[in-house]
């Protein structure tokens, strides 16, 4: 652990923003990734913009299986580490890296075999088609460069070493955001490649980021040393530990992207506009929620740590804190959705069909914001007890068992504007449920506090 920072002492606010704001910026970066693509690559045409925001529910995928390991990972070796076990961090890690190897080989394949079929799913238009799968195929076969980007930066945070983690993806975003445009519409010795370019850019992007957190995990702390790789067998309960917490993390992610894969298929039947319009909120959106993401990630290895230690006071304190911080954030997010839907369209798209259709969509989906917010935080908390059921629980409320039906039930009835409805009465409700979970996971928190103390 980072001898800057003490998990058990140091004042949770000052704790908390040590933590949380690399990691913050870190996911913005990861943000930026889609968002740049998505703004340069619609300035080439309409068809390369519905061929990006269907393509966007695959790529979250890829960063869900990336992800959920990761958070595993961490949760884990956070945990580990309050227990001051070195040995087994040792094993953590290099059990980590060798699921990572396997989950992009697997990546790796899956897409090779499948990224015509799926685009071929939602249209007949054989450019998006064409467009689309060329993108895909280049970010699922070259994956593995975000896939170790993500494990190094989680590794990197349970040891506290935020900035460092927060720099592996900047350093990669930057990379993205300056060879984006020189890739897609050409310059000197480049000539434009369109979307292909954006793949390109992207997937060098995250493989110098990869490269420099390899450099950070191997050489500068020597957390191991490829002896240890080759020697350390995979270990059953390591990674029955990391994916009990890890996996509701990937299923609920990937779960999330279906349904983005369902509403495109329907929202197509309104038009290409509607599909854009989804594709752009997913983008925007997350320039709020992610910051909630980064102060979540920043609360879990602070939540289990001090569950190792078994310094339960700070654990509650903690959640706390979290919570309100992200309700603030979501109601400044909600403001800006409400008030200036016009304005961040219109970074994306100039057409008035789609500005206007945008304008309703996003001052309703802009109210579910501050709800999503506090879900969010729970959602973690329950990661941090190590019940990453619950988490599961509270994204299939909001994604499917709320919002598919409403949106079945009521589409002939209300057209399009069901699907923006749907989605924030979704929020509202799994807020609901989300604090009930959480309650009844303290109960069980506090019994268990009880029983330990006798």
């Amino acid at each position: 652990m980072d001898e800057s920072i003490d998990m058990e002492k140091m004042k949770i606010s000052k704790l908390a923003w040590k933590i949380s704001l690399p990691m913050i910026i870190s996911m913005i970066s990861i943000a930026l990734y889609g968002i740049v693509d998505t703004i340069f690559v619609s300035k080439t045409g309409d068809s390369a913009l519905t061929a990006i925001s269907l393509a966007y529910p695959i790529q979250n995928v890829i960063t869900a299986i990336g992800l959920g390991l990761a958070i595993g990972i961490n949760s884990l070796l956070s945990r580990t580490l309050g227990e001051k076990n070195t040995e087994k961090c040792k094993a953590v890690i290099i059990n980590g890296i060798k699921l990572t190897i396997i989950s992009w080989v697997v990546v790796a394949i899956i897409i090779a075999i499948f990224s015509n079929m799926i685009f071929e799913f939602f249209t007949k238009n054989q450019e998006i088609i064409d467009l689309g799968a060329t993108y895909i195929k280049i970010l699922g076969i070259f994956s593995f460069g975000t896939l170790f980007q993500i494990t190094f930066e989680k590794i990197l945070e349970a040891h506290g070493k935020t900035k460092d983690s927060m720099y592996v993806q900047i350093i990669g975003a930057v990379i993205n955001l300056i060879l984006d445009p020189i890739f897609i519409f050409g310059f000197w010795i480049f000539k434009p490649m369109g979307i292909k370019g954006a793949a390109i850019a992207t997937i060098l992007g995250q493989l110098v980021g990869m490269i420099y957190g390899t450099y950070l995990v191997f050489f500068k702390y020597k957390m191991f040393n490829f002896s240890d790789l080759k020697n350390t067998r995979i270990e059953k309960s390591i990674v029955k530990d990391i994916y009990k917490v890890g996996f509701p993390t990937t299923l609920l992610e990937i779960v999330t992207s279906m349904i983005v894969f369902i509403f495109n298929k329907i929202l197509i039947d309104f038009g290409d506009s509607a599909v854009d319009i989804w594709g752009i909120y997913e983008r925007v959106q997350k320039f709020v929620l992610i910051t909630i993401y980064g102060l979540n990630y920043g609360m879990i290895p602070i939540v289990g740590y001090n569950l190792g230690a078994k310094n339960y006071d700070r654990v509650k304190e903690t959640i706390k804190y979290f919570l309100k911080i992200s309700i603030a954030i979501t109601a400044i997010g909600t403001i800006v959705f409400i008030a200036f839907p016009s304005t961040l369209i219109g970074w994306f798209t100039k057409t008035e069909l789609t500005i206007n259709m945008g304008i309703e969509a996003f001052r309703v989906l802009g109210i579910g914001l501050i709800f999503a917010g506090v879900s969010l935080v729970l959602s973690a908390t329950f990661q941090s007890f190590g019940n990453g059921s619950y988490s599961l629980i509270i994204t299939m409320c909001r994604k499917i068992a709320i919002t598919l039906p409403i949106v079945y039930l009521l589409k002939h009835t209300f057209g399009v504007s069901i699907f923006w409805w749907a989605v924030t009465i979704a929020e509202i409700i799994t807020m609901g449920i989300a604090i009930l979970l959480f309650k009844k996971s303290i109960k069980n928190y506090e019994d268990k506090v009880v029983e330990t103390s006798k």
